[in-house]
Formats: C-alpha cells, sequence, structure tokens
C-alpha cells in the first residue's frame, strides 16, 4: 500500500531548447522519442531542432509557427506513451 500523495500524469510539456524564431516541421500526431517537433531559428543561420524527449501522441503544438520563443517556454504538450 502507498502511502501520502502520488500524482500520475501522463501529459509532458516540451520546451524550448534556445531562443529564436519557432518554426514547426508539421510531426505528428504519434512521435517517436527523438522526433522533430520544430526548429527555433537564432541569429544568422543557426537552428536548433526541437525534439521530443520520449515517444507518444502529440496533443497540441503551444508556440505558433513564426512566434518568437526564448529557453525553457513552452513548444508543445504531449501524452507519453
Amino acid at each position: 500500500m502507498l502511502d501520502g500523495e502520488t500524482l500520475w500524469v501522463n501529459e509532458r510539456i516540451i520546451v524550448s531548447p534556445s531562443s529564436g524564431v519557432f518554426v514547426p516541421a508539421g510531426a505528428g500526431p504519434e512521435v517517436d522519442e527523438g522526433a522533430v517537433i520544430g526548429h527555433v531559428r537564432g541569429t544568422g543561420d543557426s537552428r536548433t531542432e526541437v525534439r521530443a524527449p520520449f515517444a507518444g501522441r502529440l496533443m497540441g503544438v503551444v508556440a505558433l509557427d513564426g512566434e518568437r520563443v526564448f529557453v525553457h517556454d513552452r513548444i508543445a504538450w504531449m501524452r507519453a506513451a
């Protein structure tokens, strides 16, 4: 028997790995671990991939195409497999 509270939540948030302008990749709805969700364009020609940290179902992309995002801003949310 478990004592105390437990929280079993399957939903997870994908956050931006860098600052810049978000460009979605059109992934989903089912994604594998490491799937590219989009890119963050930084200064010059730099691009950072936004990847799913686990497998599951992409429930929604919160960041809009062309939206300025900062490190750790919410990009999308998933339901873990």
